[in-house]
């Protein structure tokens, strides 16, 4: 155990100007009374060193005044009465280290309890202000500071008020004065959107949680204040969302709707109608999954491929740059290939194992405007020709592109079909969606 020396010789000191001041006094005080005195250097040593030098000090002050003050001879002849004297004043002494022990330990916890408070505050990572009564700033953590921008001094002693946008200063101190009134473990304008004031004059929104407690031993209202910025954005941003999916969702019932009338309408078999609706409808399902996991923005052209020709893939080849399409752009895209494909597996170069097509992609720039050109070259099928009545596989192949800007070429030769796209970059994507690589 380490000792405390400077304890000890504080302890000493004290004893030793106690016992020189009773030294001077005493042929003014009554014989023995002197030794009263030493009380004094005892309260300080137990104050200043605890318990340890307070004894150090009880025994060394009983020594000294056994020796200077209670040796007289007319003392000597009380014999019995100067030793109680001597016990009754080592009794008191004890009393008083024993009291000034316990009452140094009990400010020592009480000085601990408000460093863990006040430390627990400024670490605590959301904007804590503690409020007197009045409305002004009592306390205010780090987290306060960064969030409003103020230096700390500059919040301590000021209204409440001066971090509250000038237009609702006057509700939030009927709010303020309210809560005093009846203080209890609560959020501050619950369900309302609370808005506070940076030393800039920026506003941003915020949480605001109130609790009654005492500061300096005054009733106080500790807030603590949260930037809910973020969750605000990524509200919105959920808001703005829930808008879009159900715009794109009646969009693709509508489509589908659309879809199942024009394919019913054409006097087909059941069963032949059937057939073809499902691959309409599951190239739309195809394509709202590859725009889903796209978040609908830049749908790649070449995942919309995969899924049509991923079956015929030693049948098909592909070249070019990939293309990045709009959600709605990548639908009527889908639909395009998905009645190729269905054209070719039934009357053209997929109906034959010896059958291959030819997919070819790439931008090219025709007087200034930027364009996708898209072409489908079947060869070695069975000789194809043009249909005597278009249908609405037709329809979908030339007149959709339509809608954005764009033009077909639909060829029936010998060697097989030919088909050309021309997509206005500009009108099916952002001229960024292009990878050249």
């Amino acid at each position: 155990m380490r000792v405390d020396y400077t304890a000890y010789a504080m302890a000493s000191l004290a004893v030793g100007l106690s016992a020189l001041m009773g030294w001077f006094v005493q042929d003014w005080l009554v014989e023995g009374l002197p030794v009263v005195a030493f009380l004094p250097a005892i309260v300080v040593a137990a104050a200043l060193g605890g318990s340890a030098a307070g004894l150090f000090a009880v025994a060394l002050s009983a020594a000294i005044a056994r020796l200077l003050f209670l040796n007289s001879p007319s003392l000597q002849a009380l014999g019995p009465r100067v030793t109680g004297s001597l016990l009754f004043f080592l009794l008191v002494s004890l009393a008083i280290v024993t009291a000034v022990a316990l009452l140094k330990i009990a400010i020592e916890r009480v000085a601990v309890e408000a460093q863990k408070e006040r430390s627990l505050i400024e670490s605590a990572p959301n904007g804590i202000l503690v409020v007197g009564r009045a409305g002004k700033m009592l306390a205010a953590n780090s987290s306060a500071e960064r969030l409003f921008g103020y230096p700390r001094e500059e919040l301590l002693g000021r209204s409440v008020e001066m971090l509250v946008p000038k237009r609702a200063s006057v509700a939030h101190r009927s709010m303020r004065e309210a809560f005093q009134r009846s203080p209890e473990t609560r959020a501050m304008g619950a369900g309302r959107d609370l808005r506070a004031r940076r030393k800039d004059g920026s506003e941003f929104p915020v949480e605001i949680g109130l609790n009654p407690m005492e500061w300096n031993q005054e009733p106080a209202v500790l807030a603590t204040i949260t930037d809910i910025t973020e969750r605000k954005q990524h509200e919105e941003r959920q808001r703005i969302l829930a808008r879009e999916l159900e715009h794109r969702v009646g969009n693709f019932f509508a489509l589908i709707l659309a879809i199942i009338r024009r394919t019913l309408t054409t006097g087909r078999s059941i069963s032949e109608a059937e057939q073809i609706l499902t691959g309409r409808v599951q190239s739309l399902a195809k394509v709202h999954a590859v725009a889903s996991e796209a978040m609908f923005q830049n749908v790649s052209m070449d995942k919309l491929l995969e899924t049509d020709i991923s079956s015929f893939r030693d049948q098909i080849e592909t070249k070019g740059p990939d293309v990045s399409l709009s959600a709605k752009a990548a639908q009527a895209f889908a639909l395009v290939v998905n009645e190729l494909v269905t054209n070719a597996v039934k009357h053209g170069a997929l109906s034959t194992p010896s059958g291959r097509v030819l997919i070819d992609k790439r931008v090219e720039h025709l007087e200034g405007e930027a364009f996708i050109i898209f072409e489908w070259k079947e060869r070695g099928g069975p000789p194809v020709t043009a249909a005597s009545r278009k249908g609405f596989g037709s329809f979908i192949i030339e007149e959709w592109p339509k809608q954005f800007d764009g033009r077909t070429t639909l060829t029936y030769q010998p060697s097989g079909l030919s088909y050309q796209l021309h997509l206005p970059l500009a009108s099916v994507t952002d001229i960024s969606g292009v990878d050249s690589a």
